[in-house]
């Protein structure tokens, strides 16, 4: 995915979404990328809460391809396609929603979850490689 593909997505997210009260953030590895790590994304993660899950799963009805529950995490699962890529979002109890931080992204203000604790979840979770690239980012 590239970088105009991210913003495509996310524009769409923000116009669906409106000025509902919602809670989210940015997840994976297009947290990453819009908080300028160089990183491959092949597809967009969003974690939000149970009210959340419920208002993108009207937002983007249209567009839904199954919704379920994930043991490995522990949570409810959202899985949307749209304009040919792959939206992924999760609720469960590691949504660390309480950890976001507002960053500009091609002029879009976005809820993210900070590069320091993205490092720390991947430590959590044994994916060195990209811990090791968040290491040469932050230093």
């Amino acid at each position: 995915m590239e970088e105009g593909d991210i913003y495509s997505l996310l524009r769409v997210i923000l116009q669906r979404l409106g000025d509902q009260p919602i809670a989210w953030r940015m997840d994976g590895s297009a947290n990453l990328r819009v908080q300028g790590v160089d990183v491959l994304v092949h597809d967009l993660d969003i974690k939000t809460n149970k009210e959340g899950m419920r208002i993108f799963k009207e937002c983007f009805k249209d567009c839904m391809v199954k919704e379920y529950y994930k043991e490995e995490i522990e949570g409810d699962v959202l899985e949307f396609t749209f304009q040919g890529f792959p939206i992924e979002i999760t609720n469960n109890k590691y949504n660390m929603l309480h950890r976001i931080k507002w960053v500009t992204f091609q002029a879009m203000s976005l809820p993210v979850l900070p590069l320091k604790e993205a490092r720390e979840f991947y430590v959590a979770i044994g994916r060195e490689k990209t811990v090791t690239v968040l290491d040469r980012h932050l230093s």
